[in-house]
């Protein structure tokens, strides 16, 4: 598996957990956890690598573990 489809794939989770909180928009997500919306979105397209306080943040919030929002 390329790093690319990883990151791909590690961005579809965080969609998957916002959706599956019944957070509908990347805005919301992005003012319940404090990280900023374009972020959000970068990290659900695979834009951008998923850090520790990133990914804690989101957990908090759609529940579920931070680990499974980011390769370990």
């Amino acid at each position: 598996m390329s790093e690319r489809s990883k990151v791909i794939y590690l961005g579809q989770k965080v969609r998957k957990a916002r959706l599956k909180a019944a957070i509908g928009t990347q805005k919301e997500l992005a003012e319940k956890t404090g990280i900023p919306a374009n972020i959000i979105s970068d990290l659900e397209r695979g834009k951008r690598q998923m850090s520790p306080t990133w990914a804690k943040k989101i957990a908090e919030v759609v529940g579920g573990s931070w680990t499974d929002l980011i390769e370990v």
